[in-house]
């Protein structure tokens, strides 16, 4: 028993501890269409526009090609109770743009906010790049978290998870 509890200390110390995000920057962003939180994340001025906002990880803010997180609104037809059709139009748009070689995996959430969120993670045979598409569903709108990793950096998506889950609608 006392080398099974040795065994299994370890083992929860080091996964918990490849669970828990590296905070290093937070604040809370007050854009025109909400607020929400970047940790860790700085803004990109020369990539960014008034209608949509670049974040890098803060080591990566002098990189020519860093990771990085977008956040932008978007309207569409669908009522907020009417978020299922809101997905299947998301769902249908992104399979004909990223073509044959590409997989979707999608999945719906809550977040601790009340909003509902559908995520999809898009990846390509013929590339290393991942990308994560957050739609956070309003009433006619939406906001999309769109996190492009091309280092896979676990950090990246943690960041992007954190701006989807504080995310408020003004």
């Amino acid at each position: 028993m006392k080398k099974l509890v040795l065994l299994i200390i370890p083992i929860l110390f080091l996964t918990g501890c490849s669970l828990i995000p590296k905070i290093t920057n937070s604040k809370r962003v007050n854009a025109s269409f909400g607020t929400y939180k970047i940790d860790g994340l700085v803004k990109r001025n020369d990539h960014s526009t008034a209608n949509k906002i670049f974040y890098v990880l803060e080591k990566d803010k002098y990189n020519k090609l860093p990771d990085n997180i977008s956040v932008e609104l978007g309207t569409n037809y669908y009522s907020k109770e009417n978020h299922l059709k809101f997905k299947s139009a998301i769902q249908s748009q992104l399979y004909r743009q990223v073509g044959s070689d590409a997989k979707i995996v999608g999945t719906g959430m809550d977040t601790s906010k009340g909003n509902v969120v559908y995520k999809f993670f898009i990846t390509k045979a013929s590339d290393n790049t991942e990308v994560t598409q957050y739609y956070i569903v309003g009433d006619y709108k939406f906001v999309l978290v769109h996190e492009t990793n091309f280092s896979r950096n676990p950090d990246l998506n943690i960041a992007a998870y954190n701006i989807v889950d504080t995310f408020e609608w003004k």
